[in-house]
């Protein structure tokens, strides 16, 4: 029989608790990939209206 103590070490706090009204989400861990292409995508972006001012 598992103790509390393995069971509440295996148990992590989610990456990202939102919170809006009834609205709740939650993403346990983060979707690294996804992170990856968006932030290149939206520097790239970034620069293209930057440097065209």
């Amino acid at each position: 029989m598992k103790s509390d103590r393995t069971d509440e070490k295996h148990q992590q706090a989610p990456a990202l608790d939102i919170r809006i009204g009834g609205f709740r989400m939650t993403v346990q861990s983060m979707p690294v990939r996804l992170l990856t292409v968006l932030m290149t995508c939206g520097g790239s972006a970034f620069t293209a209206w930057f440097t065209s001012r």
